[in-house]
């Protein structure tokens, strides 16, 4: 049976959820982006406009790798949306843990390349699916072009309604801070990312981990999908 939602997680809570989802995604895209030649794990825009313009190129194996990212970053949102509503974000968090020993197992065969290629688009998907909602707040930790965009607005609506101009509603709780929070820490999971790949640094898919134990503890007692 899924878990009973909780009462709407306060925002220092709910900063602390995006903050950690936030450089997860910044971590594993920088990554993403170095061992897989330019695909992002996670940025399904860039990767739209990648496909398109190898289409335009006739680049066909650059074009079938993104359609095959593409494919599958929707195929596993599409299914870990349902198992989100069958068993709740837990199990979620734990597919997402699962997913990285696998993928750093295979750093130490020739499978690496192509276990990269399926299995970050789907630990990206895993994570936009299980936990999306922040205090009331529609937020998805792995796209930052909409937070930067929800940010703007709500800190324009702020300062509309100090200025008295115009008629401007008040912006909900969290609305400047929470995508702000996911903005940032994303930007400080792609640095992370990339001292990890400057360093030669071991075990870089398994960086995460102590974060998302974090997560888990914090949103297993609250048996909330908020």
């Amino acid at each position: 049976m899924p878990d009973t939602p909780a009462i709407t997680p306060p925002i220092p809570t709910s900063a602390r959820r995006i903050l950690v989802l936030g450089i997860l995604a910044g971590h594993i895209d920088a990554l993403s982006f170095a061992h897989l030649g330019g695909l992002f794990a996670s940025a399904m825009t860039g990767n739209t406009t990648h496909l398109s313009a190898s289409l335009a190129h006739g680049n066909w194996h650059h074009a079938a790798l993104l359609a095959c990212v593409l494919a599958i970053f929707f195929g596993t949102a599409f299914c870990a949306s349902l198992a989100r509503l069958r068993w709740g974000a837990a199990r979620g968090i734990e597919l997402m843990v699962f997913i990285l020993l696998v993928v750093q197992v295979t750093q130490f065969s020739s499978f690496a390349r192509s276990a990269e290629l399926i299995l970050l688009p789907a630990l990206m998907a895993v994570q936009g699916e299980s936990i999306a909602r922040f205090s009331g707040n529609a937020i998805q930790t792995v796209v930052i072009t909409s937070n930067m965009l929800k940010c703007a607005s709500a800190l324009a609506a702020a300062f509309a309604l100090r200025c008295k101009a115009g008629k401007a509603e008040p912006p909900p709780p969290g609305a400047i801070v929470l995508p702000a929070l996911a903005w940032g820490g994303f930007a400080c999971g792609a640095v992370l990312g990339a001292l990890a790949l400057l360093w030669g640094a071991p075990l870089p898919f398994l960086w995460p981990l102590p974060w998302l134990a974090i997560l888990y503890i914090d949103i297993t007692p609250a048996r909330t999908r908020d």
